[in-house]
C-alpha cells in the first residue's frame, strides 16, 4: 500500500517536471549565433564602448551592431545582446583578429525596442564580459 502511495506521488512529480520543461521559453534555449563580417567604419553610432581589449557599438538605424577586436592575440571578440521588449537575444562574434579592424553583424530588430548589450572577449582563461548597456533601435 505505501509504494503505490509513494509510486504514485513519484509520477505525478515526474509529470510536473516535464510539463514545466516541456513549456520552457524558446528564446532561453534558441541564442542566434553570427559571426561578424568585416566592414568600413561609417560613424553612424552614437553609443560607441572603448574597452582595450574591445571596441563595440548598436547602431539604431540599421539595427547593425559594430565589433572591432583590438587585441592582436589570437582570440575572438564578441558583442551579445537581449531584445528587453521582446524573446531575441544573441552574438555577434567576430574571429576575424586586430589587423581587420571593425566588422558588423547586420540584424533586422523591431523598431522603438531596448536592446540591452555588453562586449566580451576570449583569453586562455575563458570569456570575460563588460558591464551592460541599453541602446533603443
Amino acid at each position: 500500500m505505501m509504494r503505490k502511495r509513494i509510486a504514485a506521488v513519484l509520477a505525478a512529480l515526474a509529470v510536473s517536471l516535464l510539463a514545466v520543461l516541456g513549456t520552457a521559453s524558446p528564446a532561453a534555449a534558441a541564442t542566434e549565433k553570427n559571426y561578424a563580417v568585416d566592414a568600413d567604419w561609417n560613424g553612424d553610432c552614437t553609443d560607441r564602448r572603448y574597452l582595450p581589449q574591445v571596441d563595440g557599438c548598436v547602431e539604431p538605424d540599421g539595427d547593425i551592431f559594430w565589433i572591432k577586436d583590438n587585441a592582436a592575440n589570437g582570440y575572438g571578440v564578441k558583442l551579445r545582446w537581449y531584445d528587453l521588449d521582446g524573446d531575441r537575444s544573441g552574438e555577434c562574434i567576430n574571429t576575424l583578429g586586430q589587423a581587420k579592424a571593425w566588422a558588423v553583424c547586420n540584424k533586422d530588430l523591431p523598431e522603438g525596442h531596448d536592446i540591452k548589450w555588453s562586449l566580451g572577449w576570449d583569453s586562455a582563461s575563458g570569456w570575460d564580459y563588460s558591464d551592460w548597456w541599453t541602446t533603443r533601435v
